[in-house]
Parts: structure tokens; C-alpha cells; sequence
């Protein structure tokens, strides 16, 4: 590949000794003593902006090189380790404590991520996410391979808001970036062991290895984890658990410095999964309507609970994930850096699923899916006295295969089957460029060229076989522009137009017609500050999207098809507050306001088939609450020594959110707060004991609610959050 020999270029010149290394693409170690997810200071990598980087800033990698957080010109949020830890986020479902508009609701497993109500709305094979994904700078393509990479992290960033110009396709709503820790250069590491209820057991845990000595250039990490758990449930029908976990993770880092121009990692991954986990909840039949299976199949239910009463047979979660990236930056010269990133990704899972929420196994869904993807993007950083310039070349393939068995035992045991192959093939070419009209006052104009083939092949079979082969092309330009003003040291205001795209795609095996790319543009005003003395990081921002083709759910008949959405838009505000007001407390407040809706779309109501479609103008998106709120805090008391006792305590709030275009109220999650807090004490840098709790009211909570076919009596399936866990956590470095 282009970026491999390019590496090997990197490798063959260690002899290019600069003075000063442009920014990169690659991955630092965070700082320590981080005090917010949102930062700020002056930025130390924009032209001539004043200030530098203060103790406890986070670096991000958000523009495709190296700035702090609150810095950086547009809506983001960053954590390091510590505040991982802090904030207990495990999973992308512990984001929204962290990150304002943001939530993450799976459906068999397959991640959901919404961030300012865009994210996906189907779990079709071939739907792609309105997030991207990137895991060490690697796109990860299928939705249900995003959940498996969070242990051992080092960074996330969640950017809010269309990524157009510089991530490209499937980024209309923004875009999450996992960076894994990196090897260090000393040997040693740390185990993390934890216990709590339901039976769980948890470790986590890395070890580095020098391998050619103390502050050699050649350095190993290896990291692993492992998840065992009793279920939040019990199904009742084929007795075994609802909801267990039985994971098991690995990675090994490789990272090659012969200069300090030339930095490579190679990583490889791991994990596999063999449970009930990732199970569909029976809400029952949808008011009026009874449950087929019951009342003519002499079937039970058990419905809106953590338990259930099915006819699947476990393990009805299997997955088995394999991943390699090849990262390298190598400093050309004084002004220019180039970074390869090669990734290669295997992935399939199998999940067994109840659609029809009863006993008698009449909408028993047994989903497979089948990834391979291979991946290479290129990233040059150019810098000048008052111009910085970034650009990039990427290309994505990807061959995707999905088979989907429904037995329709009413109609005589016929097999409802979707089988088929997709295929896609992606290229782009982007450039970025920011100039300092002033010291102060800066300027950025950037756009990404992005062609797009998808073929899709398959059968599908009800009754009688269809077959199906259709091949597209879709071809988009995405420009941005940015104006930015430092206002004062350590105060940023900026404004921005952006353009994006979410591929055109097709549902694997599905008669879906062809679904159109989804665009948008996008315009924002934001400020950020550090204030009172470095006290205080204030971020806010105003936006506007307006939508084309935005691609959303249909339910015709015994299927659920996926259509453009004439247009839509998406208007809101939101400010995150991150106060240090006395030595040792840490306080935060996040803020978001949603006017979410569609402009132009009407919809067929599958509980009224045969009436006239409905006007749907003025319904608010699902999956956009109009009101989210975080609150969070954290105090640190020293106790003797170099030991402390850590308090912390967070509380996060959702107004109502549909899961449904016609916004009924009994397929939504009403309002709702949850809550965790923990207690840890440290033993200075050595161990440390930490006690535990999440939704710790218990809450029921609906992660996602789908409406079935009328042939079943209108169930309605989805899932639910997580009930009430607590726990304790010990943690040894050495």
C-alpha cells in the first residue's frame, strides 16, 4: 500500500534531525492532573496565537495535529485516563455523565450513538452510524464492532457537530476518536481487579516491556480484559440469564522510535464474546392490540423488565473481533510531517433476538453478520510562519456479509431469510488550511473530494426468492469555513459553515431500494475561555443543521425499510462549566438545548396501513431529547502522606426522547436522571481502592424501543439500560 511504503521511507531516514518537529496525527502520553474535560488555554499550535499550554491541559488530535482542548475551534470534549477512571465511563453509554448532547443506545448490540439527536437510527446490515468511529485513527466501519476497544485508554475525544472536511463520510453528526495507551519506555504497569453485584468480575491490566532497556527506542505494551457477570435477568422460558457478560479482550502494542523524528506503533487486538448479553426487552403489544403468540399460541410474556420469557436457546450473543493498525509520523522536514494509518479489521457476530416478545417464538430474529475492512489514509501537516495547512488522501474497503432467518411458524413454518454481500469501496482527497490575517485573528477554508461504490448482492426470501444485485456510485464535495479571534489570553470565539455526508448505502439482503446519501450543512458560533485566574473553562456554542435525504425508519408490512427523509433541521445551544473554586475540588455543568425536527416528510403510520400517509413536518427527530443536563463533581481530601480520599458524584438528565418518526409517546423514554457516584482512596502512586455505584436509584430505562409487525399483534422490542450496580475496584501499578 501507498502508506506501508511510505512507513518504510519514515523507517529509512532517521537522519532527518530537525529542530522543531511539526505537529502530527500521533498519539501523545496525556498529562497528568487534568482538571476538566473541557480545556483551555491559548493555543500553543495555532499561528501566532498568544499563550501556551498550562499544567493539566489535554492535547487532542481533533484537527488531524496536536492542539489543547478548549483551543481547539469547535465543539468538543476530551478525557485522559484519570478522568475515564473518574467518571467510570466503561462503555459509550457512560459518555453522556461526560460530554453534553450525547447518549448511546444499542439494539442487539449494535451501537447507537446519538450526539445533538443525529446518530443511527436503523440496525439494519449496511447502516452506517451519522458518528464516526475511530479507534487509533482507524475508522471502524460496522456499528457492532464499536463497543469492543475500551480498556486500557489513554484518550477520548467526542466532536460534536459535522466533520465534513477532515473525517469524511458518516460524520453529519460528529465523530469519536479511542486512543490506546502507548508503550512506555520504563518497565512496569498496573492490574486493576473488581468485584460487585450480580456476580461481577472484572480485570483490567498492562504491562510494559522495554525491550532494548531503559529508554531504548524499541517498546512493548501488553493489555488485557476480562468481563464475567451474572445476568441483569433471567429468561424464563428456556432458563438461562438475560443480559450476562462473558468477555475476554487483548492487545499488544509494538512502538519504534531510532529517532525523535520517526514514530511507529503497530497494534494488534483481540476479543471475543460468548453470553446472553446485548439482549431485545419485551415491552408487550402496543395499547388495544394483543400479543399474537399469547392469545393464540398459548404462549407466556414478561414484559418491561430486566427479565423475559422467550423461546432462544444461549449463547444468544457470540461476537469474534480481530484488528491490526500500523500508525507511523515521520518529520520530512523543518515545516512538514507525513503520517501513515494502515488498519486492517475482522469482525462477526451472532445474535439471537425475540421480536415477538413471547413464549411461542414467533418473531425468534437469528442475526449474522460478516466484516472484513482494510483501510489507509495518509496525513500531511505543513507549517508556516502564519499558515498551517493539513491534507490527506484515504481509501476505504470494505466487504460486508449478513444472513437473517425469522421462521414465520404461523404461516406454516416459511423462513423469512435476508442473505447477501455488500461491498464498498471509498476514496478521498481533503486539504485544510488555516492563515493568520492577524496575530489574533485567524482564518481556515478546507474541503474533501469523496467518491463511494456500493454493490450489493443477496437474496431474499418470503415465499418465493428475489434476488437482488445493484451497484452505485456517489460522488460529494464538502467544503468548511472558520473564522477564529483570540479575544483575550485564554478567550477563543469562533464561527463556522460546514458541509457533510453520510454514504448512500443498501439493507444487505433486504428489497430496500437504493438509500441516498444523507447531507447537511452545518453552522455554529461558539466561545471558549479560561477565566478567574485559570479557575474557571467556560464552552459555548449555537447551532444550526439544516438536512437533505436524511435517512430514516420505515416499517411497511412484515419489513423495516430504511428511506430519505425529504429534509429536516436542527437547531440548539449548549455551554459546559468546569469550576475549581478551592484546592482539590473539581465541579462541572453541561447544558444542551435540542429543536430537532423534520421540515419536509411524510410516513405511512403501520398501525393505520391503509390511511393516507401522515404529515410528519414539526415531529421532532428521534433520538433528540429537547433538554439534557450533567452535573458532576469531585473532591479531593488528603489524608496523610501521599494518600487521598477521592469523592465523586455525577447526575445526568434527558428530557423525553421518541424512538419513533411519529412521535408517540408510548415507543419514547419520558425524562429521566440517573446517577453515580465513588469513593477511592489512594495510597500515593502505588494502589488504590475505589467503591463504586451506577444508577444508583435504579432507574428502568429504554435504550431503544422498535414497533413489530402487525402479524405478531404489534409488539414492541428494544432494550434496557443497565439496573442499579455498585462494586469496589482495586488498582496496583507497578
Amino acid at each position: 500500500m501507498l502508506g506501508v511504503a511510505g512507513l518504510a521511507l519514515a523507517t529509512a531516514m532517521p537522519h532527518l534531525a530537525l529542530a522543531q518537529s511539526a505537529p502530527s496525527v500521533q498519539d501523545t502520553a496525556p498529562p497528568v492532573a487534568t482538571p476538566s474535560a473541557e480545556q483551555a488555554v491559548a493555543g500553543d499550535n495555532q499561528p501566532n496565537a498568544a499563550g501556551g499550554p498550562q499544567a493539566g491541559d489535554i492535547i487532542v488530535t481533533a484537527q488531524r495535529r496536536e492542539q489543547t482542548a478548549l483551543k481547539t475551534p469547535l465543539s468538543l470534549t476530551a478525557l485522559d485516563d484519570k478522568l475515564i477512571e473518574q467518571k467510570q465511563v466503561t462503555g459509550l453509554v457512560d459518555l453522556q455523565f461526560v460530554s453534553p448532547g450525547i447518549r448511546s443506545g444499542q439494539q442487539q448490540g449494535v451501537n447507537r450513538v446519538f450526539i445533538r439527536g443525529i446518530g443511527l437510527s436503523s440496525f439494519a446490515s449496511g447502516a452506517d452510524s451519522s458518528v464516526a468511529f475511530y479507534a487509533d485513527g482507524v475508522y471502524v466501519g460496522r456499528p457492532a464492532a464499536q463497543l469492543s476497544s475500551f480498556f486500557d485508554i489513554g484518550r477520548i475525544e467526542v466532536l460534536r457537530g459535522p466533520q465534513g472536511a477532515l473525517y469524511g463520510r458518516n460524520a453529519t453528526g460528529g465523530a469519536i476518536n479511542l486512543i490506546t495507551n502507548n508503550p512506555e519506555s520504563e518497565a512496569g504497569g498496573y492490574v486493576n481487579v473488581g468485584l460487585g453485584n450480580y456476580s461481577l468480575h472484572q480485570a483490567e491490566g498492562a504491562l510494559n516491556l522495554p525491550l532494548q532497556g531503559t529508554g531504548g527506542d524499541l517498546n512493548a505494551r501488553v493489555a488485557f480484559k476480562l468481563l464475567d457477570r451474572n445476568g441483569y435477568g433471567y429468561d424464563f422460558g428456556t432458563d438461562h440469564p438475560v443480559n450476562d457478560a462473558h468477555t475476554q479482550a487483548v492487545r499488544a502494542t509494538l512502538r519504534y522510535n531510532p529517532s525523535k523524528d520517526v514514530d511507529i506503533r503497530l497494534i494488534g487486538e483481540y476479543n471475543h464474546e460468548a453470553d446472553n448479553n446485548n439482549y431485545a426487552t419485551n415491552f408487550g403489544a402496543y395499547p388495544g392490540y394483543q400479543l399474537s403468540g399469547v392469545v393464540d399460541f398459548g404462549g407466556t410474556q414478561i414484559a418491561g423488565q430486566q427479565d423475559a420469557a422467550t423461546a432462544l436457546r444461549g449463547n444468544t450473543n457470540r461476537r469474534e473481533g480481530y484488528a491490526v493498525t500500523l500508525n507511523g509520523t515521520v518529520s520530512l522536514t523543518d515545516s512538514l510531517s507525513m503520517t501513515s494509518i494502515t488498519g486492517w479489521r475482522k469482525f462477526e457476530r451472532h445474535n439471537d433476538a425475540s421480536s415477538d416478545g413471547t413464549t411461542a417464538g414467533l418473531g425468534s430474529t437469528f442475526y449474522n453478520e460478516w466484516s472484513n475492512q482494510v483501510s489507509q489514509e495518509l496525513v500531511f501537516n505543513w507549517d508556516a510562519d502564519r499558515l498551517q495547512v493539513t491534507g490527506g488522501l484515504s481509501y476505504y474497503h470494505e466487504k460486508l456479509r449478513n444472513y437473517v432467518l425469522v421462521p414465520f411458524i404461523q404461516l406454516g413454518n416459511v423462513n423469512y431469510i435476508q442473505q447477501g454481500a455488500l461491498k464498498i469501496d471509498a476514496y478521498s482527497a481533503y486539504i485544510q488550511g488555516t492563515y493568520s490575517l492577524l496575530d489574533s485573528l485567524r482564518l481556515t477554508v478546507a474541503g474533501r473530494y469523496s467518491s463511494e461504490t456500493r454493490k450489493s448482492s443477496g437474496t431474499f426470501s418470503f415465499v418465493t426468492v428475489t434476488p437482488l444485485d445493484d451497484r452505485r456510485t456517489w460522488n460529494a464535495f464538502n467544503p468548511k469555513f472558520g473564522l477564529e479571534y483570540d479575544v483575550a489570553p485564554g478567550v477563543l470565539v469562533y464561527a463556522s459553515a460546514t458541509n457533510g455526508f453520510k454514504s448512500g448505502t443498501f439493507n444487505v439482503g433486504q428489497v430496500n431500494p437504493a438509500i441516498n446519501p444523507e447531507k447537511i450543512w452545518a453552522y455554529e458560533i461558539g466561545a471558549k475561555a479560561r477565566l478567574l485566574d485559570n479557575a474557571v473553562d467556560i464552552s459555548a456554542a449555537a447551532f444550526r443543521y439544516d438536512y437533505k435525504d436524511l435517512q430514516v425508519n420505515k416499517i411497511l408490512g412484515l419489513a423495516t425499510l430504511t428511506t430519505n427523509a425529504a429534509s429536516a433541521t436542527n437547531k440548539g445551544f449548549e455551554i459546559a462549566i468546569n469550576a475549581r473554586p478551592a484546592e482539590g475540588l473539581t465541579l462541572n455543568a453541561n447544558y444542551t438545548y435540542l429543536d430537532a425536527t423534520f421540515k419536509d416528510f411524510t410516513s405511512i403510520n403501520p398501525l393505520v396501513p391503509t390511511a393516507p400517509a401522515e404529515d410528519l413536518s414539526g415531529k421532532m427527530l428521534p433520538g433528540a431529547p429537547k433538554h439534557a443536563v450533567t452535573l458532576g463533581g469531585s473532591y479531593v481530601i488528603p489524608v496523610g502522606g501521599d494518600s487521598s480520599l477521592t469523592l465523586s458524584g455525577d447526575a445526568s438528565y434527558q428530557s423525553r426522547i421518541y424512538f419513533s418518526e411519529f412521535n408517540d409517546k408510548v415507543l419514547s423514554q419520558k425524562g429521566v436522571t440517573k446517577l453515580n457516584a465513588s469513593v477511592k482512596y489512594s495510597s500515593g502512586d502505588d494502589w488504590s481502592l475505589t467503591f463504586w455505584g451506577k444508577n444508583l436509584t435504579d432507574e428502568t430505562i429504554a435504550g431503544n424501543k422498535t414497533l413489530g409487525i402487525a402479524l405478531w399483534g404489534y409488539p414492541i422490542y428494544g432494550n434496557l439500560e443497565a439496573p442499579a450496580t455498585y462494586g469496589a475496584t482495586l488498582a496496583v501499578n507497578f
